[in-house]
């Protein structure tokens, strides 16, 4: 099923690559470039999905993942925006930072980079068959 997703790193070569892939499967897709344009885009399109890099100018991934949870807890988002964090910082030594960091931004997955682009597409397949 197509969906809108918004796909953020401040790495262009990142965003294309996904942007291609995700294009591909009939997505439409949408980019931003740091986390205070993601905010923005986010608010104004709404979308079904968001790819969100964790280390971003302007505001990190982690907040703009939480600032769009109380959007969509005081209604000014309409519906939930599923969210997949990127990250090249492995907490995976670490379980109880990465469940704090997952439990303050509310996202609902965290992926490591580098990541397997095949994996990306069948776990975005698996959370938007959970809306």
């Amino acid at each position: 099923m197509p969906a809108r997703i918004l796909v953020v790193d401040d790495e262009a070569d990142m965003v294309e690559t996904v942007r291609f892939r995700l294009e591909q499967e009939g997505h439409e897709i949408l980019t931003a470039a740091d986390g205070l344009q993601a905010l923005a885009t986010a608010r104004a399109a709404q979308p079904d999905l968001m790819i969100l890099d964790v280390m971003m100018p302007g505001e990190n991934g982690y907040r703009v993942a939480h600032l769009l949870r109380e959007d969509e807890a005081a209604g000014r988002i309409q519906k939930r925006i599923r969210i997949i964090l990127l990250t090249a910082r492995d907490l995976r030594g670490d379980p109880e930072r990465e469940q704090t960091f997952m439990e303050f931004s509310q996202a609902d997955l965290m992926l490591y980079k580098p990541f397997d682009l095949e994996q990306l597409v069948a776990r975005i397949q698996e959370l938007l068959e959970q809306q």
